[in-house]
């Protein structure tokens, strides 16, 4: 069959004119076909005849473990090392071939366009911050800001903050597939769009080890790196090589839920798998005079009271939790141990048997009288830029020379202004700084990476 060159068209919903093909990259990463620039298949992820017969690749997976710490006890005689125990989070990561990635970006670009209209349009659009491509040039220093603003500004109010476990995982195919007809305004989805949210919950793919010991074993160790280091390695294998190694290594989810964490689309995908959530909550909010917002599986909700009893919260607490329970068939179960709730009461937090505590939120944390960057964030920043001077004298013993310190600087110093045309960590703060300074509190972040220039050197 002869295939149409005829641009996408999206019946009436937002067109592919709205789309910024800037934010196309190739990226220069190994998988199973070769790199490729936007401008090659362009015109092929535009065609619905070309993209429902294409043959989607097999992602690529790995897991990265992070240490989080939890706490375990509100018992304030205790020692801080014996409320809190270390653990471990695993994040499952999966990433597309090359030409896969770009209609997965495509697609989901289109979904957003289409979601931010029905966001609008159900009162919505302010709720949902994270991945959203109509909040350019805001992050979650405005986004955190305009808690902190709503929470500072009542005389009482009732702070609950909750996570979803395993968020992605947990994404039921059904009503997925539903709320993506809702937001697109269609009764069916036609054969490409069908075929992309196939591919995206039916999702194949191979292990990274696998291709990894692969690699090993065809080329050699030493030989490897140098075709690696000089990107003369187009791709993991041949076809015929493929077809024999997927035989053994290939693996499909087979589950009525989850999808892959990594794919141009999932992320807007969480917000749609959402849309009803969203607004039973908002609507709740509003009865309340209260402010709701959610980033990704990451939600708040500040609710003024006049009187913040015990009590009180606990009616407040158990309203929210019964509308959550209404979705936990669609794959919503919270974290019971990242569930908090804190009051706040005359310019001071304090946590439910009325101590004084803090609220975090979106790496920035508040007693009610200051605000600061979270201390995990500080402590990662040190502990990369640490790492990096070491490398850097660890070269100037080897050479007898001076150690390279201008990626050094650029990346952990205020020298990196225009890192990346984006700033670094200490840009980030000084912005963070001039933002949170408007607030009814007072800003400390400029003084906890005061010091970092001295720091760093001294390490060096």
């Amino acid at each position: 069959m002869k295939q149409s060159n005829r641009p996408r068209q999206l019946h009436s919903l937002p067109s592919s004119s709205k789309i910024d093909w800037s934010k196309y990259e190739t990226k220069y990463y190994l998988h199973f076909d070769e790199r490729v620039h936007i401008e090659h298949v362009k015109d092929k992820i535009q065609d619905p005849d070309w993209v429902s017969s294409h043959a989607f690749l097999p992602s690529i997976h790995f897991k990265i473990n992070f240490n989080r710490y939890v706490t375990i006890s509100k018992d304030k005689t205790l020692p801080v090392s014996e409320q809190k125990i270390k653990k471990k989070k695993i994040r499952e990561i999966y990433y597309a071939a090359h030409k896969d990635r770009f209609i997965y970006k495509y697609y989901g670009d289109l979904l957003n366009n289409a979601y931010n209209y029905y966001a609008i349009a159900k009162g919505i659009d302010n709720s949902a911050l994270a991945y959203r491509n109509n909040k350019r040039g805001k992050n979650n220093i405005d986004f955190a800001y305009e808690v902190f603003d709503f929470l500072l500004n009542q005389k009482q109010a009732v702070v609950i903050s909750f996570d979803f476990t395993k968020f992605f995982d947990h994404i039921e195919h059904r009503t997925l597939k539903q709320n993506i007809k809702t937001v697109l305004g269609v009764e069916k989805l036609t054969k490409d769009w069908y075929k992309v949210f196939k591919n995206l919950t039916e999702f194949t793919y191979v292990k990274k080890t696998d291709v990894d010991v692969n690699l090993k074993q065809k080329y050699g160790v030493k030989k490897l790196k140098e075709l690696l280091k000089s990107k003369k390695l187009k791709k993991i294998m041949t076809s015929e090589e493929f077809r024999i190694f997927k035989q053994s290594y290939l693996f499909k989810n087979k589950k009525p839920y989850g999808i892959p964490q990594g794919s141009g689309m999932s992320a807007v995908c969480s917000n749609v798998h959402l849309i009803h959530f969203d607004q039973e909550i908002k609507a709740w909010a509003d009865t309340q005079k209260a402010l709701y917002r959610r980033y990704c599986d990451d939600l708040i909700l500040i609710i003024p009271v006049t009187n913040a009893s015990s009590k009180l919260v606990e009616v407040k607490k158990n309203e929210i939790l019964q509308i959550i329970q209404k979705y936990q068939s669609q794959g919503l179960k919270i974290q019971e141990e990242k569930t908090e709730v804190r009051l706040y009461i005359n310019g001071t937090i304090l946590d439910e048997s009325q101590q004084n505590s803090k609220l975090d939120y979106l790496g920035f944390v508040t007693n009610g009288q200051s605000i600061q960057i979270r201390e995990k964030s500080l402590f990662k920043y040190y502990c990369r830029a640490y790492r990096k001077a070491d490398s850097s004298r660890r070269i100037a013993f080897v050479t007898n020379r001076k150690g390279p310190k201008t990626e050094l600087y650029k990346i952990y110093t205020h020298l990196g202004f225009d890192y990346k045309d984006r700033g670094n960590f200490i840009t980030y703060a000084y912005r963070a700084h001039a933002k949170m300074a408007r607030l009814k509190t007072k800003s400390l972040i400029r003084k906890q990476i005061k010091r970092h220039w001295a720091k760093i050197n001294k390490r060096l």
